[in-house]
């Protein structure tokens, strides 16, 4: 599984209104950030924070526009990439079509499994800094790009035009971490101050659910069907049992500063959710699905931990150099990972 949500700003700070148009020939040429990323023969250890596969091999973009690619997940060579902008998520419908998103609300698309990109919208204008943390297609013409201030757009046609999607969560102002399906009809977000949301409608509406946590979720793993588990800030880890059945509530009545963060089990359960207890306080970045079905979080000080989220037994280990990991994918027994290092295996 490709990294998600805002791993990306939160893994760069560790380490030390969106207006919908497309990239013109004079702004690429104007302005620097859309010009092709520069080739640099250490870029593969350098700052990654998405990671996926495609095309029979892996691909891994982050800092200065880089995109990198591997046949086998141990040689990597830097891809042609159309700009600078530091890039975050990654999404393949399909083995050959997969999009890019990132800063300045960067869209790259391929068609040739990652071989070369091409850039479909760029937004570096925007009031507020326009940020896509996450991509999901449902197949290669459908999709969303969800991101910073309740950023949500949608493409019917493969990415020639990202409509935006009008709903009371963006009033909110809050970060869309990332977005994922957990039934043919039911989608979920999940992002900052505990914000999560349904829609049941293809994304054309969206319902905000009453949350038990107020710190931000970073990413959501389907789990069965219409379930999902949830990960974020402090090794919290929620499971939503079935996320049609949970309460909502108005956007426009939320108070953020008035909420508070409910830690009784039982209260918890009766909002639909369930906490999962971890032996860690440490943010979780990225996740997986193992091929046995338990789950893989890595994230803040290289953190790896694993385990069954069904009784909630986890095993700990660390990155050897105690650097933060922002995304991993299970490969032939081992863990490739991606963050402040590059890429690492485990």
């Amino acid at each position: 599984m490709m990294l998600r949500g805002l791993t990306a700003s939160v893994l760069i700070s560790c380490l030390a209104t969106f207006n919908v148009a497309q990239a013109s020939e004079a702004e690429t040429t104007n302005d620097p950030r859309m010009k092709p990323a520069e080739a640099m023969p250490l870029a593969a250890q350098r700052i990654l924070v998405g990671l996926t596969q495609a095309n029979n091999g892996y691909l891994a973009v982050g800092m200065r526009g880089h995109i990198l690619r591997s046949d086998d997940g141990k040689q990597w060579e830097q891809v042609a990439s159309p700009v600078r902008s530091m890039l975050v998520t990654l999404d393949f419908p399909t083995q050959q079509v997969g999009y890019i998103g990132g800063h300045d609300g960067a869209i790259l698309k391929s068609t040739d499994g990652g071989e070369q990109w091409s850039l479909q919208h760029f937004d570096g204008e925007a009031r507020r800094p326009a940020i896509v943390y996450d991509l999901m297609f449902d197949d290669e013409q459908t999709g969303f790009a969800v991101g910073s201030y309740g950023l949500m757009l949608k493409t019917t046609d493969g990415g020639e035009q990202w409509n935006r999607v009008e709903s009371d969560i963006e009033f909110l102002g809050f970060h869309n971490s990332q977005i994922v399906r957990v039934s043919e009809t039911l989608l979920l977000i999940v992002g900052e101050k505990g914000l999560a949301a349904r829609s049941a409608d293809g994304g054309e509406t969206w319902e905000m659910l009453v949350s038990p946590y107020t710190g931000s979720f970073f990413g959501a793993i389907p789990d069965g069907q219409g379930g999902a588990v949830v990960y974020g800030m402090r090794g919290r880890l929620y499971k939503i049992p079935d996320v049609a059945s949970v309460e909502t509530q108005s956007p426009m009545d939320y108070d953020p500063f008035m909420a508070a963060n409910v830690e009784e089990s039982e209260a918890i359960r009766a909002m639909g959710w369930e906490r999962l207890e971890t032996p860690t306080n440490e943010s979780f970045f990225g996740a997986t699905t193992m091929p046995d079905g338990s789950i893989t979080l890595v994230g803040n000080a290289g953190l790896i931990m694993t385990g069954d989220p069904q009784n909630a037994a986890w095993t700990v280990q660390r990155n050897p150099n105690g650097d933060t990991l922002a995304g991993v994918l299970p490969v032939d027994g081992a863990l490739l990972t991606v963050g402040r290092q590059g890429v690492e295996w485990h």
